[in-house]
């Protein structure tokens, strides 16, 4: 069996993929998913993906968002519970991300 490279799925109002091989994780709310949307850097370095439409935000990019929010004694996440108890934190930055 191949080791999985990404996990998908959703947290309450979010859909999110998780890149396990670039530690990348992308959030995106479900109701925009399609909306085209752009990206801009914020203090923190990640991505707030604003709506192309209206600049609501409409999701976070979080490159290295293992190493630099779950510590990097952990091991990678290796279920999809697990990355959803993980991701609903950084959920609701995005939500309120101004």
């Amino acid at each position: 069996m191949a080791p999985a490279e990404a996990i998908e799925g959703t947290a309450g109002l979010f859909w999110f993929h998780y890149d396990l091989t670039g530690d990348v994780l992308y959030l995106r709310l479900m109701a925009a998913r399609d909306a085209e949307a752009y990206g801009e850097e914020d203090d923190a370095g990640c991505v707030v993906l604003r709506a192309a439409s209206d600049d609501r935000p409409v999701g976070l990019t979080i490159v290295n968002w293992w190493k630099r929010f779950n510590g990097t004694q952990g091991a990678l996440p290796d279920s999809v519970n697990e990355i959803v108890a993980r991701v609903e934190p950084g959920a609701e930055r995005a939500r309120h991300a101004a």
